[in-house]
């Protein structure tokens, strides 16, 4: 059953050759089969070679040295050509001298007509002084002299000393006042005159300035949703704008008893008691002392000048200020409205 396998000779031989493909063998194979090998190794120092490693001849730095010669290019250096020849330097003090000789000698080489170079100057006017036959200067010549005399006026004006009625611009009210009144006692007939030419009072001023503090306190009151304009927290923020309208109001009423204006007392109670009307009025009862003593103030004042003897409320005044008054329970303000009544 089983087969006699023989191998040929030349099987046996490649067989042989493979066997001995190993790296060490092979590398004696090369040392044997190299030309310089004269000798047969020996199996000792076949075993010494395993272990260390050998180059070929090839590989070693002497085989790279080149004995190659190597070749230089030379470049034939440009010829120079013949410079010309440089001028000679001048000194700086023989450029001075020069240069000043030739601006003398440009100044003194006159053209010889003048009379081309200066034509121009001919068309320009000019007026000769002292000549009998001047003919009239030109229109644009007046006008320069002209203001030229205004400039003149205007400085000298300044240098004066300025006029009374200049410096009385810079006095005070009370100055004014007392200006005035030592005039009438020096000259009593001027008291009559003066009083003719004292215009009215003009309030547009007090009534512009009550109406800015009546903004003032809403725009200090705080908007917000936790508490209400009129409660206690917004009266403490508009406190002290109350009390500066409360002192304008009161001030202005003074100052126009004090002076005698009584129509312009009634005019001013008039135009502010809208203005005092439209302040807030406070949750507290309390709070609104303000608003009433200014309520108080105006009838108060009202009824100074129903008082008096040598004035007279027109008709169309006592209508405006009982309908004013009408609605409050201020007992000031009840009684100038019964007394206002009385009148008719």
């Amino acid at each position: 059953m089983f087969n006699n396998y023989t191998p040929t000779d030349s099987e046996e031989e490649v067989s042989d050759n493979s066997s001995l493909n190993l790296p060490s063998l092979n590398i004696n194979s090369m040392s044997l089969q190299s030309p310089q090998h004269t000798s047969p190794t020996s199996p000792v120092q076949m075993i010494r070679s395993r272990g260390s490693t050998q180059f070929p001849s090839s590989s070693s730095l002497d085989r790279m040295t080149t004995t190659t010669p190597v070749f230089t290019r030379h470049f034939p250096s440009p010829t120079r050509c013949s410079s010309p020849p440089k001028p000679e330097k001048k000194t700086c003090m023989s450029s001075r001298l020069s240069a000043s000789t030739e601006r003398i000698r440009r100044q003194l080489d006159f053209p010889p007509d003048d009379n081309q170079d200066f034509s121009i100057l001919k068309l320009l006017p000019f007026i000769k002084k002292g000549d009998p036959q001047q003919v009239e200067p030109h229109s644009s010549e007046l006008q320069f002299l002209a203001s030229h005399q205004t400039k003149k006026q205007k400085t000298s004006c300044a240098n004066t000393t300025p006029s009374p009625l200049q410096l009385a611009k810079g006095l005070t009210k009370s100055q004014l006042v007392d200006l005035l009144t030592s005039l009438t006692e020096a000259t009593p007939s001027l008291s009559t005159s003066l009083a003719k030419l004292l215009p009215k009072p003009d309030l547009s001023g007090l009534i512009t300035n009550l109406t800015y503090l009546n903004q003032n306190i809403y725009k200090a009151i705080p908007v917000t949703r936790l508490s209400d304009r009129t409660d206690s927290l917004a009266f403490n923020r508009v406190t002290t704008h109350l009390a500066a309208f409360k002192k304008s109001l009161v001030e202005d009423l003074n100052m126009l008893l004090e002076a005698g204006q009584w129509a312009s007392v009634l005019e001013y109670v008039i135009l502010a008691w809208d203005i005092v009307v439209v302040t807030p009025v406070w949750d507290n009862i309390t709070h609104n002392t303000s608003r009433r003593s200014c309520f108080k103030h105006m009838a108060s004042s009202v009824i100074r000048v129903l008082k008096i003897k040598d004035f007279l409320i027109s008709e169309s005044e006592r209508l405006k200020l009982i309908k004013c008054m009408t609605g409050f329970s201020v007992r000031e303000v009840m009684l100038c409205k019964e007394k206002l009544l009385e009148g008719k």
